[in-house]
């Protein structure tokens, strides 16, 4: 989610009582290092120790009961360990920000849950779980919520499940416009799934245009899996174009980057 999809930083300031300055106790300071940590080794590529270091973040976080930080970490936990493929441990964690009934955490934070939840379930294959919980998330963000965009390019994930092309174009399109000035990572996703529905609906000019934009703004992120998902896009439309030639290139540019995340 950074999207949410995104990892966020814990770098909240604590109010003293009786002063008008702020400052941070040792115990925050100590779980803002903890999860920056996480963060930089999740952004190289160190799943593992992004999940420990983010681990070791929530603790301080529960034990001095710093809400904001609880739900930050334990959405960087779900988010995680689903790239790590242990579905059912991100969604525990989910699950324990979106049933506790004794802390009150943010609406954004909750709809973040929410439709981390949904992407989960759809990544299981359940097309009506993952429209339940993309709802959830929308009921959860209203005012000035910055997660709308996010929100959006899951309704389109979850309409191309279904191979209903109309529908995954109008909401990337929504996606797009919201993400465009908010969110690059965002907005290549919004690009990617209008690609996606374009070639559904046959019309591989345009997928191809729009693969290329998302492959300049990721390769600008610096985000492997994403280059690889936007050269593959790029080799079907080339292969729907009757490009044999160009689409083997694509191909073969894509499996050279796997290569180097299977190492």
């Amino acid at each position: 989610m950074r999207s949410t999809s995104s990892i966020l930083s814990c770098c909240l300031l604590l109010a003293a009582c009786g002063h008008v300055e702020e400052m941070r106790s040792a115990r925050l300071e100590q779980a803002t290092e903890f999860n920056q940590r996480a963060q930089r080794a999740f952004q190289r590529g160190e799943y593992q120790s992004a999940a420990t270091l983010y681990e070791n973040a929530l603790l301080l976080d529960v034990a001095i009961e710093n809400v904001n930080g609880i739900a930050i970490n334990t959405l960087n936990l779900a988010r995680v360990n689903q790239v790590l493929g242990q579905n059912a441990l991100a969604q525990r964690y989910l699950d324990s920000l979106l049933e506790d009934k004794s802390l009150q955490y943010p609406a954004a934070q909750l709809a973040a849950a929410a439709v981390q939840k949904s992407l989960l379930r759809l990544q299981e294959n359940d097309a009506t779980g993952a429209t339940e919980w993309v709802e959830k998330s929308a009921a959860f963000c209203v005012r000035d919520c910055p997660l709308s965009g996010v929100i959006d390019n899951a309704r389109a994930s979850i309409a191309l499940r279904t191979n209903d092309a109309d529908k995954a174009l109008y909401w990337s399109e929504r996606a797009a416009s919201e993400n465009k000035n908010a969110s690059p990572l965002e907005y290549a996703n919004s690009l990617r799934l209008a690609a996606s529905a374009k070639l559904l609906n046959s019309d591989p000019d345009a997928a191809l245009r729009l693969s290329e934009e998302a492959l300049v703004i990721d390769k600008t992120l610096g985000l492997p899996e994403k280059i690889r998902q936007d050269l593959l896009l790029s080799e079907q439309a080339h292969t729907k174009l009757g490009h044999a030639e160009l689409a083997a290139q694509y191909r073969d540019r894509a499996a050279r980057i796997a290569a180097t995340a299977v190492k």
